[in-house]
Parts: structure tokens; C-alpha cells; sequence
């Protein structure tokens, strides 16, 4: 099996059931944050801000700091340090970090097909016909408020990227199966007017019937 250096962190989102209460006794304001299993959790985010401090009291039970200048909870995220298989989706993260690795299997696939999905046509001197365009399209629909477009042009970039992957690898005889892939398709897309933002979940299928689903916002 082939390795790769990590620069595409795909986490877990954990999903979170309520936020009973604010915890008695403590100093710094802290909520109480019920979910379904906190046993990974790596990073929590309210308002999308990286919280100061966490306890996992239980496997369903979480003590989260909030950060400062914040004083009610309206969003929370949180992320697991494992990567996921699931329809729930992830959150990827584009860093080497402190302490590199590498990857492997589906993983691998995952990582490259979303690195040219996002890579524009163009950009890389020695194959310029490579990349989806995915980042500098949507983009292009944001600036403009066309957000009823932003479906067709994700679901294009899909296509055109797993297109490109699968010609360019029918040249690596040796490639294994859990790393070759067999499709890759948009299965849902949340699209935020407020925000200007576009969130999308993409399943891709090795030809070793690995599944892992790729969350992307942009």
C-alpha cells in the first residue's frame, strides 16, 4: 500500500443533542454539552470560535469553556480527531500540523480528489488541464449572489474532477484498489445567503468499495 504525506485533515463532526446548562462553581462561564459519543473529541468551535477549554465528563457528557466576549451559545461544532465514513459528513482542515503523517487506502483518495476538485484548471505548469475549478467558481457565484447556482456547478466540478482522476490513474498499474476510484458524487449542499457560504458533502467510492464522505465549505 502506498503512502502519502497528510496535508488535508479530514475530522469527524460529532453531533451534539442540547446544551442543558450552564455549569455551577466554575469561574470562567462554562455550558454543559450533551452528544452522542465525546470519547475523540479534538477541537470544539462555538460561534465558531475555538473554545478556550474542555472537559469530557462522560462518553455523552462535555464541559465547554466559552470563548471570551462570547456570552450565549448560537452555534457548536464538534470535532473528532478521527476521520469519517459516514453519511454525517467531516470537516477538513488544509495543514501539515506539528507532527506530520501520512496517509493511505481511502483516505489517500479522499485527500487527492478533494485537492483537484478545488485546484483551477491552469495552475499547475506541468498539467494545466488538471482541477475541478471548484473554489475559484464558486467564488466567482458568491461574489455575484447566484446562489441557486452554486448545485449545477458543484456537481459539474465533481464529475470533471473524478473524470480526470480516473484517466490519469488507468497509467498506474500498480495503484491499489482502496486508493483507485470508482465514483464520486454530490449528495447534498446547503447553501447560506446570509453568510454568502455554500456547504457541500461528497461520497467517493475506491474500486475496493471503500465509502468515506468529504464535507466542504466554502
Amino acid at each position: 500500500m502506498s503512502q502519502q504525506l497528510e496535508v488535508v485533515k479530514f475530522r469527524d463532526l460529532i453531533p451534539v443533542r442540547s446544551i442543558p446548562r450552564v455549569v455551577p462553581g466554575l469561574s470562567n462561564t462554562t455550558v454543559e454539552v450533551v452528544g452522542e459519543d465525546f470519547s475523540s473529541v479534538e477541537t470544539v468551535l462555538i460561534n465558531d470560535i475555538q473554545v478556550p477549554e474542555f472537559i469530557v465528563v462522560d462518553g455523552k457528557t462535555m464541559w465547554a469553556q466559552l470563548p471570551d466576549n462570547v456570552d450565549s451559545v448560537q452555534t457548536i461544532e464538534v470535532q473528532s480527531s478521527k476521520f469519517t465514513r459516514t453519511a454525517a459528513g467531516s470537516k477538513l482542515k488544509f495543514e501539515i500540523g506539528e507532527a506530520t503523517k501520512t496517509v493511505s487506502g481511502i483516505l489517500k483518495l479522499t485527500q487527492l480528489f478533494t485537492k483537484w476538485m478545488l485546484q483551477s484548471p491552469g495552475s499547475d505548469i506541468f498539467d494545466p488541464g488538471r482541477g475541478g475549478g471548484l473554489q475559484r467558481l464558486v467564488g466567482q457565484i458568491l461574489t455575484s449572489k447566484k446562489m441557486e447556482s452554486v448545485g449545477v456547478v458543484l456537481a459539474r466540478s465533481i464529475d470533471q474532477t473524478a473524470s480526470q482522476i480516473r484517466t490519469t490513474q488507468v497509467n498506474e498499474p500498480n495503484l491499489p484498489l482502496d486508493e483507485r476510484l470508482l465514483s464520486a458524487a454530490l449528495i447534498g449542499v446547503n447553501i447560506s445567503g446570509d453568510k454568502m457560504e455554500a456547504s457541500a458533502r461528497v461520497r467517493i467510492i475506491s474500486m475496493a468499495g471503500d465509502e468515506a464522505v468529504s464535507g466542504l465549505t466554502l
